[in-house]
Protein backbone atom coordinates (compact mmCIF):
# COMPACT_ATOMS: atom_id res chain seq x y z
CA UNK A 1 0.00 0.00 0.00
CA UNK A 2 1.32 3.41 -0.98
CA UNK A 3 1.33 6.13 1.75
CA UNK A 4 0.78 9.73 0.95
CA UNK A 5 3.86 11.90 1.17
CA UNK A 6 4.48 13.27 4.68
CA UNK A 7 2.32 10.63 6.33
CA UNK A 8 3.96 8.64 9.17
CA UNK A 9 2.67 5.74 11.21
CA UNK A 10 1.83 6.58 14.92
CA UNK A 11 4.54 5.40 17.28
CA UNK A 12 3.18 3.09 19.98
CA UNK A 13 4.74 3.27 23.47
CA UNK A 14 7.05 0.45 24.26
CA UNK A 15 5.90 -2.16 26.79
CA UNK A 16 8.40 -0.92 29.39
CA UNK A 17 7.19 2.65 28.97
CA UNK A 18 3.56 1.60 29.47
CA UNK A 19 4.47 -0.27 32.65
CA UNK A 20 6.46 2.68 34.03
CA UNK A 21 3.51 4.99 33.34
CA UNK A 22 1.16 2.56 35.12
CA UNK A 23 3.44 2.41 38.14
CA UNK A 24 3.64 6.21 38.24
CA UNK A 25 -0.16 6.51 38.22
CA UNK A 26 -0.42 3.86 40.92
CA UNK A 27 2.10 5.73 43.09
CA UNK A 28 0.16 8.97 42.64
CA UNK A 29 -3.07 7.26 43.66
CA UNK A 30 -1.37 5.64 46.68
CA UNK A 31 0.08 8.91 47.97
CA UNK A 32 -3.20 10.69 47.32
CA UNK A 33 -4.99 8.05 49.42
CA UNK A 34 -2.42 8.41 52.20
CA UNK A 35 -2.92 12.18 52.16
CA UNK A 36 -6.71 11.82 52.37
CA UNK A 37 -6.33 9.32 55.23
CA UNK A 38 -3.97 11.61 57.17
CA UNK A 39 -6.34 14.54 56.71
CA UNK A 40 -9.24 12.42 57.97
CA UNK A 41 -7.26 11.40 61.07
CA UNK A 42 -6.45 15.05 61.83
CA UNK A 43 -10.11 16.03 61.44
CA UNK A 44 -11.26 13.23 63.74
CA UNK A 45 -8.64 14.20 66.33
CA UNK A 46 -9.67 17.87 66.24
CA UNK A 47 -13.35 17.00 66.48
CA UNK A 48 -12.61 14.75 69.46
CA UNK A 49 -10.62 17.48 71.20
CA UNK A 50 -13.38 20.03 70.61
CA UNK A 51 -15.96 17.57 71.89
CA UNK A 52 -14.02 17.03 75.11
CA UNK A 53 -13.65 20.78 75.66
CA UNK A 54 -17.29 21.53 74.85
CA UNK A 55 -18.93 18.72 76.80
CA UNK A 56 -16.63 18.18 79.80
CA UNK A 57 -18.55 18.39 83.05
CA UNK A 58 -17.13 19.16 86.49
CA UNK A 59 -18.41 18.19 89.92
CA UNK A 60 -17.03 18.86 93.40
CA UNK A 61 -17.35 17.13 96.73
CA UNK A 62 -15.62 17.44 100.09
CA UNK A 63 -15.23 15.28 103.18
CA UNK A 64 -13.89 15.88 106.68
CA UNK A 65 -12.69 13.16 109.03
CA UNK A 66 -12.40 13.94 112.72
CA UNK A 67 -11.39 10.47 113.94
CA UNK A 68 -7.68 9.78 114.47
CA UNK A 69 -5.93 9.08 111.15
CA UNK A 70 -2.26 8.11 111.10
CA UNK A 71 -1.93 7.03 107.46
CA UNK A 72 -3.40 8.02 104.09
CA UNK A 73 -3.50 5.55 101.21
CA UNK A 74 -4.41 6.96 97.79
CA UNK A 75 -4.80 5.00 94.58
CA UNK A 76 -5.83 7.19 91.66
CA UNK A 77 -6.09 6.06 88.05
CA UNK A 78 -6.17 9.50 86.40
CA UNK A 79 -5.75 12.96 87.85
CA UNK A 80 -3.61 14.97 90.26
CA UNK A 81 -3.29 14.41 93.99
CA UNK A 82 -1.99 17.04 96.41
CA UNK A 83 -1.40 16.17 100.06
CA UNK A 84 -0.36 19.03 102.33
CA UNK A 85 0.11 19.55 106.05
CA UNK A 86 -2.74 21.01 108.06
CA UNK A 87 -4.01 21.33 111.64
CA UNK A 88 -3.82 18.40 114.03
CA UNK A 89 -6.84 16.19 114.58
CA UNK A 90 -8.54 16.69 111.19
CA UNK A 91 -8.19 15.32 107.68
CA UNK A 92 -10.06 16.98 104.84
CA UNK A 93 -10.48 15.77 101.25
CA UNK A 94 -11.63 18.00 98.38
CA UNK A 95 -12.41 16.16 95.14
CA UNK A 96 -12.89 17.57 91.66
CA UNK A 97 -14.30 15.17 89.06
CA UNK A 98 -13.99 15.93 85.34
CA UNK A 99 -15.71 13.80 82.71
CA UNK A 100 -17.68 13.75 79.47
CA UNK A 101 -19.71 10.52 79.53
CA UNK A 102 -19.30 8.88 82.93
CA UNK A 103 -17.45 10.24 85.92
CA UNK A 104 -14.81 8.47 87.99
CA UNK A 105 -15.82 6.20 90.86
CA UNK A 106 -14.41 7.51 94.14
CA UNK A 107 -14.51 5.74 97.51
CA UNK A 108 -13.24 6.95 100.89
CA UNK A 109 -12.98 4.64 103.89
CA UNK A 110 -11.32 4.77 107.32
CA UNK A 111 -10.15 1.49 108.87
CA UNK A 112 -7.96 1.24 111.97
CA UNK A 113 -6.63 4.75 111.59
CA UNK A 114 -5.93 4.46 107.82
CA UNK A 115 -7.87 6.59 105.34
CA UNK A 116 -8.05 4.83 101.97
CA UNK A 117 -9.08 6.80 98.88
CA UNK A 118 -9.66 4.96 95.61
CA UNK A 119 -10.46 6.50 92.24
CA UNK A 120 -11.04 4.68 88.94
CA UNK A 121 -12.67 5.42 85.59
CA UNK A 122 -15.18 2.99 84.02
CA UNK A 123 -14.38 1.57 80.59
CA UNK A 124 -17.16 3.65 79.04
CA UNK A 125 -15.44 6.83 80.25
CA UNK A 126 -12.45 6.51 77.92
CA UNK A 127 -13.07 9.90 76.25
CA UNK A 128 -12.32 12.04 79.31
CA UNK A 129 -12.32 11.08 82.96
CA UNK A 130 -10.22 12.20 85.92
CA UNK A 131 -10.41 13.00 89.61
CA UNK A 132 -8.22 15.62 91.28
CA UNK A 133 -7.75 15.47 95.06
CA UNK A 134 -6.56 18.07 97.54
CA UNK A 135 -5.97 16.44 100.92
CA UNK A 136 -5.04 18.26 104.13
CA UNK A 137 -3.68 16.19 107.01
CA UNK A 138 -1.66 16.60 110.22
CA UNK A 139 2.08 16.87 109.45
CA UNK A 140 3.04 13.50 110.99
CA UNK A 141 0.63 11.49 108.82
CA UNK A 142 2.19 8.69 106.77
CA UNK A 143 1.43 8.66 103.03
CA UNK A 144 1.20 5.75 100.59
CA UNK A 145 0.25 7.17 97.19
CA UNK A 146 -0.26 5.62 93.76
CA UNK A 147 -1.12 7.97 90.90
CA UNK A 148 -1.07 6.05 87.63
CA UNK A 149 -1.48 9.05 85.30
CA UNK A 150 -0.98 12.41 86.93
CA UNK A 151 1.09 14.21 89.54
CA UNK A 152 1.34 13.32 93.22
CA UNK A 153 2.51 16.31 95.27
CA UNK A 154 3.29 15.95 98.97
CA UNK A 155 3.96 19.19 100.82
CA UNK A 156 5.03 19.65 104.42
CA UNK A 157 4.28 16.08 105.53
CA UNK A 158 6.80 14.79 108.09
CA UNK A 159 5.61 11.19 108.22
CA UNK A 160 6.96 8.37 106.03
CA UNK A 161 6.10 8.91 102.35
CA UNK A 162 5.89 6.20 99.68
CA UNK A 163 4.84 6.62 96.02
CA UNK A 164 4.51 4.19 93.12
CA UNK A 165 3.20 5.03 89.64
CA UNK A 166 3.13 3.94 86.00
CA UNK A 167 3.09 7.21 84.03
CA UNK A 168 2.73 9.59 86.95
CA UNK A 169 5.23 12.03 88.44
CA UNK A 170 6.07 12.77 92.06
CA UNK A 171 7.01 15.96 93.92
CA UNK A 172 7.93 16.24 97.58
CA UNK A 173 8.95 19.16 99.76
CA UNK A 174 9.37 19.02 103.52
CA UNK A 175 11.27 17.39 106.36
CA UNK A 176 10.20 13.74 106.27
CA UNK A 177 13.02 11.42 107.36
CA UNK A 178 11.99 8.75 104.82
CA UNK A 179 10.68 9.24 101.26
CA UNK A 180 10.51 6.56 98.56
CA UNK A 181 9.26 7.09 95.00
CA UNK A 182 9.09 4.80 91.95
CA UNK A 183 7.70 5.60 88.50
CA UNK A 184 8.04 4.12 85.05
CA UNK A 185 7.60 7.14 82.77
CA UNK A 186 7.37 10.13 85.09
CA UNK A 187 9.75 12.50 86.87
CA UNK A 188 10.68 12.55 90.54
CA UNK A 189 11.60 15.75 92.39
CA UNK A 190 12.31 15.94 96.12
CA UNK A 191 13.37 18.96 98.16
CA UNK A 192 14.29 18.54 101.81
CA UNK A 193 14.67 21.41 104.24
CA UNK A 194 16.20 19.13 106.90
CA UNK A 195 18.55 16.16 106.44
CA UNK A 196 16.62 12.97 105.67
CA UNK A 197 17.60 9.50 106.86
CA UNK A 198 16.38 7.50 103.86
CA UNK A 199 15.73 8.85 100.34
CA UNK A 200 15.09 6.44 97.49
CA UNK A 201 13.98 7.51 93.98
CA UNK A 202 13.83 5.53 90.74
CA UNK A 203 12.38 6.26 87.29
CA UNK A 204 12.80 4.30 84.07
CA UNK A 205 12.57 7.13 81.52
CA UNK A 206 12.24 10.37 83.47
CA UNK A 207 14.40 12.72 85.53
CA UNK A 208 15.23 12.35 89.21
CA UNK A 209 16.26 15.45 91.15
CA UNK A 210 16.93 15.30 94.88
CA UNK A 211 17.86 18.46 96.78
CA UNK A 212 19.08 18.18 100.38
CA UNK A 213 20.79 20.47 102.90
CA UNK A 214 24.59 20.24 103.00
CA UNK A 215 25.80 17.39 105.17
CA UNK A 216 27.11 13.84 105.20
CA UNK A 217 25.18 11.30 103.12
CA UNK A 218 25.88 7.92 101.58
CA UNK A 219 24.97 8.76 97.97
CA UNK A 220 24.31 6.45 95.05
CA UNK A 221 23.36 8.31 91.87
CA UNK A 222 23.24 6.30 88.66
CA UNK A 223 21.68 6.11 85.18
CA UNK A 224 21.65 3.33 82.61
CA UNK A 225 21.55 5.13 79.26
CA UNK A 226 21.34 8.71 80.57
CA UNK A 227 23.53 10.74 82.90
CA UNK A 228 23.98 11.25 86.62
CA UNK A 229 25.70 13.83 88.80
CA UNK A 230 26.19 14.88 92.40
CA UNK A 231 26.50 18.63 92.91
CA UNK A 232 27.88 20.26 96.05
CA UNK A 233 28.07 17.01 98.02
CA UNK A 234 30.62 14.27 98.58
CA UNK A 235 29.39 10.78 99.33
CA UNK A 236 30.28 9.38 102.73
CA UNK A 237 29.65 5.60 102.71
CA UNK A 238 29.74 5.48 106.53
CA UNK A 239 26.94 8.01 106.95
CA UNK A 240 23.65 6.71 108.44
CA UNK A 241 21.80 8.92 105.95
CA UNK A 242 21.39 7.31 102.51
CA UNK A 243 20.32 8.79 99.18
CA UNK A 244 19.59 6.67 96.12
CA UNK A 245 18.77 8.42 92.82
CA UNK A 246 18.41 6.32 89.69
CA UNK A 247 17.10 6.72 86.13
CA UNK A 248 17.07 4.12 83.37
CA UNK A 249 17.22 6.42 80.34
CA UNK A 250 17.10 9.89 81.89
CA UNK A 251 19.04 12.07 84.33
CA UNK A 252 19.63 11.42 88.02
CA UNK A 253 20.86 14.34 90.16
CA UNK A 254 21.59 14.87 93.82
CA UNK A 255 22.10 18.54 94.69
CA UNK A 256 23.07 20.43 97.83
CA UNK A 257 20.45 23.06 98.52
CA UNK A 258 20.63 26.27 100.46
Amino acid sequence: MTRAPGHTRPVRPLVGQRRARSRTLADVRTWRFIGYLAAAVVVVFLLGALTVVAFTRTSHQSSTFAEPITKIVVNSERGAVTIRNGPAGTVSVATEKRFVVTGPVVTEKVTNGTLTILSSCPMMAFISCSANFTITAPPGTAVDGTVQRGLLSVIGITGTVYSNADSGSFDYSGTSPSVTAYTLNGDVAMTFTAPATYVHARTETGVVTITVPPGAYAINANSGAGSHEVIGLVSNPKSPRSIYASSGDGVAKVVAGG
